[in-house]
C-alpha cells in the first residue's frame, strides 16, 4: 500500500482567523511539515512543536491546516525576511482541522461564516499525547523552580524511593483522579484523599485539634477501618483534640505534650502507614496546603513557614510537600507564588484573578 503524505501546519487561533479574515497569514515556511497517514509519534512532535504556545493545553487554541502540494508557489515572499518569512495564501489550505471537540463548537461561528468545513478526527489523539507532555514538563519545570527558592536541588527525573516518578507525583496532586498503580502506595493514597480528609476535619481547621484529626482520618482511610476502636486509644485521642480545640493551628509552633502523644499513639498503634517521609506532621501539612492550593486559597506565609518547619526534620518531606503544592497549583499559579517568595516577608497573593 503507498503511503500517502500531507503538507500541514500547526496555527493558534488567532492566527487561523487571521488568515481566513485577510486572507493571508505571514508564517516561517519552518513550520510547514510533511506528515504521512498514520502521523508518527516524531512527526506529531514537529508539527506541534513548532506552533506558538498562548495557553498551554488549550484544544482551542489550535488548528491543524493541510496545504495543497504547491502551496510555495502560491504563497508570496514576506519583504521583512524573504527568505525564511511567506505569505501563506488562504487558497492553499485545503482543509482545516480541529483537534477535539470543544475547539469544533467553539470555532464552527467563524468557521461557518467563512463558508469553512471544520473537520475532526486526524489530530485528536495525536495532539492530545503531545499538549499531555508539554503540561507535565511543565508542571516538572514550575516544581524544581519552586524547591530550588529553597535551596532544594533535586533531579525530578528520577523516581522516589517508593518507586513513583515525581511527575506522577505532581500530576496526582493537580488531579486525584490520575491512576498510577493497581496498588497505590502510601503517598498516591495519600494525595488522591486529601479532599475526604479535609472535609472530614473541616471543623477543627483552625486550631491545633486539625493535627490530631488529620491523622485519625489518614489512618482510618488507609486501612479502611476506625482507628479509634481500641477503647485507651480513643479515649487519649478525644483528650488530647479537647484540650487542642482550644489552641489556634499554626505552622511552625512546636505541638503540645498531649497532641504530640496523640499522634505518636497512632503512629505506634498503625506503623505500617507511615514511612520516613510520611510521617503525623507531613501528613498535616500536605493535606492542609494542597487543598488550599487547589480552593486557591493559600497562603504564601503559611506555604514558606510550612517548608521551613517540615525541612528542619526531612529534606525529603519538605522536597514532597513542595512538589505536591506545585502540583496542586500548576505551573501558572506556582510560578506566581515562586515570584509572591520573599523568605522574610512573603507577599499575600489574591488567588481570585488567576
Amino acid at each position: 500500500m503507498t503511503e500517502t503524505t500531507t503538507f500541514a501546519v500547526a496555527v493558534t487561533s488567532t492566527e487561523w482567523r487571521s488568515l481566513i479574515g485577510y486572507g493571508e497569514l505571514r508564517i516561517s515556511k519552518r513550520r510547514i511539515q510533511i506528515v504521512a497517514e498514520p502521523m508518527t509519534l516524531k512527526e506529531s512532535r514537529r508539527l506541534f512543536d513548532w506552533m506558538p504556545t498562548t495557553v498551554l493545553g488549550d484544544e482551542n487554541d489550535t488548528i491543524v491546516l493541510e496545504l495543497a502540494t504547491n502551496w510555495l508557489e502560491n504563497s508570496k515572499k514576506a519583504p521583512s525576511h524573504p527568505a525564511e518569512l511567506i505569505l501563506l495564501s488562504r487558497s492553499s489550505v485545503l482543509s482545516h482541522h480541529c483537534v477535539g471537540s470543544s475547539s469544533l463548537a467553539y470555532l464552527s461561528g467563524d468557521a461557518h461564516r467563512e463558508g469553512i468545513q471544520m473537520q475532526i478526527g486526524r489530530y485528536q489523539s495525536t495532539w492530545a499525547e503531545w499538549a499531555a507532555e508539554q503540561v507535565s514538563s511543565q508542571r516538572l519545570a514550575a516544581a524544581e523552580h519552586l524547591l530550588r527558592g529553597f535551596e532544594f536541588e533535586i533531579d525530578l527525573n528520577e523516581k522516589r524511593p517508593d518507586g513513583y516518578r515525581w511527575q506522577e507525583i505532581i500530576s496526582l496532586a493537580n488531579n486525584s483522579k490520575t491512576v498510577i498503580k493497581s496498588r497505590p502506595k502510601h503517598i498516591e493514597s495519600l494525595l488522591r484523599s486529601v479532599r475526604e480528609i479535609s472535609n472530614s476535619v473541616s471543623g477543627v481547621y483552625s486550631t491545633e485539634a486539625f493535627n490530631i484529626a488529620v491523622n485519625v482520618e489518614w489512618v482510618a482511610m488507609r486501612l479502611g477501618k476506625d482507628p479509634l476502636k481500641n477503647v485507651i486509644l480513643r479515649e487519649q485521642v478525644d483528650a488530647a483534640i479537647a484540650v487542642a480545640r482550644d489552641l489556634p493551628w499554626s505552622a511552625t509552633q512546636q505541638w503540645i505534650a498531649s497532641t504530640s502523644e496523640a499522634t505518636s499513639s497512632l503512629e505506634t498503634a498503625f506503623p505500617k502507614v507511615y514511612t520516613d517521609d510520611i510521617r503525623p506532621e507531613t501528613i498535616v501539612h500536605i493535606v492542609r496546603l494542597v487543598m488550599a492550593a487547589k480552593e486557591h486559597t493559600l497562603s504564601p506565609k503559611d506555604f514558606v513557614m510550612s517548608m521551613h518547619h517540615v525541612g528542619k526534620h526531612s529534606h525529603q518531606a519538605a522536597i514532597l510537600l513542595g512538589a505536591a503544592v506545585a502540583g496542586a497549583l500548576g505551573p501558572l499559579m506556582t510560578r506566581r507564588l515562586l515570584r509572591s517568595l520573599d523568605m522574610n516577608d512573603p507577599m499575600d497573593l489574591d488567588w481570585t484573578d488567576s
